[in-house]
């Protein structure tokens, strides 16, 4: 019985050690940096998987461009079986015909007098099969630079696609990051929140004792009632985009199981006093490059655009292109170099061709394709020139948003400083019984109120630096 006592203290002391151990482990455990979420963004985003697909594809097609430099192979195998072959035996009677020599006069004798008594057959007949084999050999000899300009315009698509597939993962690596920061001052904003709603809920303790004791009116409670209320509601906003911020970072990477837990993200405040050290003109011009992956993206579509133009100009009326033909063929009841005798009763050929092709007119169709890519080609001029003006304007924009929200924060924080002040001095004073409490915690709720501006400010003020920074590629 002692023995059984013993065992039972041992297993509830071996449990409330292992409770203990469990307890101390950190819930996140498994979280994610900013670079393990871009990596993981890298390999399982959609958008980037179908680009790196597309890639592939475009590499594949210049391929198909280069290819045609090479001559064209064609080879053709048929082998029939006839039940009943077209042309039968062909047999010759003594009595149907004469001999004799062909345009000779004189007495001619039937054949049976030469001693033929019965019939001679002449023709077998065709036999059950026929083989038939076609070997073509087509190669382009001259074709006014054509294939060699689709080639050059195939492989600018393919680097086009790269650059498309690199501007697409800064495009989505800079969003990353900006959810991230957004979280960061989101959870710092919720804290606030939280403290304020723990001095709401001091003073309204304090207010329903004042008007219990009839020192203030009715109104006075309902309005600090409501003030705790919009806190609440505050927070339920802030949670709500919380989770909507978590959403888009689990569709970026493509994970759903991502938790807030699992993101470990600090955002750096020295990166938006850093770019403000850099003089405007020095960021619009970097932005603007043709080193930017944006415009060097627009320059490539332009390039490919005059490609095409030179192209359809190419392939004009009256432009012929020549080419060599070559068709090797067999026919013949016997299989070729396997069954015996098919070098007797066969068909064999050899045909050399040189063509000459040219489209003398269309209703006017190549003219148009012409025009049409002289219009693309202008539009893609006036398409570089249009986003360097925009990307100068939103640089603009939000290069002296960030310069005025930095000036508004330090008057924040120094209203901040001013209202600590008041703080420490309202509490002296409620010490020595000059002040009652709620003022001090009015004044404590007003505090908490500029860090909130505070925060608001700094939420508004990465959305411009994170625009700041895709646009020039940092």
């Amino acid at each position: 019985m002692i023995e059984d006592k013993k065992m039972k203290r041992r297993k509830y002391l071996i449990k409330l050690l292992l409770l203990i151990l469990l307890s101390t482990i950190p819930n996140n455990i498994y979280s994610y940096t900013h670079d393990e979420l871009s990596e993981m963004l890298l390999l399982n985003n959609p958008k980037l998987i179908n680009l790196r697909k597309d890639i592939e594809i475009a590499k594949l097609d210049t391929k198909d461009a280069k290819a045609h430099f090479q001559p064209t192979i064609d080879l053709t195998i048929t082998g029939t079986y006839m039940l009943n072959p077209p042309v039968g035996k062909i047999v010759v009677y003594p009595e149907d015909y004469i001999s004799g020599e062909s345009g000779t006069s004189g007495n001619l004798t039937p054949l049976s007098a030469i001693g033929l008594d019965g019939p001679l057959t002449v023709y077998q007949g065709m036999e059950n099969t026929q083989y038939n084999f076609g070997l073509r050999l087509r190669q382009p000899l001259y074709t006014w630079g054509k294939i060699a300009k689709a080639v050059d315009i195939y492989n600018k698509a393919y680097t086009l696609k790269i650059l498309q597939s690199n501007t697409t993962y800064n495009q989505l690596t800079n969003e990353l990051e900006a959810r991230e920061a957004t979280l960061f001052y989101l959870f710092r904003i919720k804290e606030i929140l939280k403290e304020q709603k723990e001095h709401t809920g001091e003073l309204l303790t304090l207010i329903n004792e004042a008007y219990l004791n009839e020192l203030i009116l009715e109104l006075d409670v309902l309005e600090a009632e409501i003030q705790a209320k919009e806190i609440d509601l505050t927070i339920n906003k802030i949670e709500k985009e919380i989770e909507i911020q978590l959403s888009n970072i689990q569709q970026l990477c493509n994970n759903p199981d991502i938790t807030i837990d699992d993101i470990k993200y600090q955002f750096d405040e020295t990166q938006i006093t850093n770019i403000l050290k850099i003089e405007i003109d020095t960021i619009i011009d970097t932005a603007t490059s043709n080193n930017n992956e944006t415009i060097q993206t627009l320059i490539i579509l332009e390039s490919l655009k005059k490609d095409e133009l030179t192209l359809s100009k190419k392939d004009i009326y009256w432009k012929p292109d020549l080419a060599l033909q070559i068709d090797a063929s067999y026919s013949g009841p016997r299989f070729p170099l396997i069954e015996t005798g098919y070098y007797t009763q066969n068909d064999a050929g050899l045909n050399v061709t040189v063509a000459i092709t040219s489209t003398i007119w269309d209703g006017g169709t190549k003219l148009n394709d012409i025009k049409r890519k002289e219009l693309n080609n202008s539009k893609a001029t006036i398409d570089i020139v249009d986003a360097k003006t925009t990307i100068r304007q939103t640089i603009i924009e939000s290069y002296e948003y960030l310069a005025l929200s930095t000036k508004t924060i330090e008057y924040l924080n120094l209203k901040n400083e001013v209202l600590n002040k008041k703080i420490a001095k309202q509490q002296i004073e409620y010490e020595e019984g000059y002040l009652n409490k709620e003022d001090i915690i009015k004044t404590q709720l007003e505090k908490l109120t500029n860090e909130i501006e505070i925060m608001n400010e700094k939420l508004l003020q990465i959305t411009h630096y994170f625009t700041i920074s895709y646009l020039v590629n940092i």
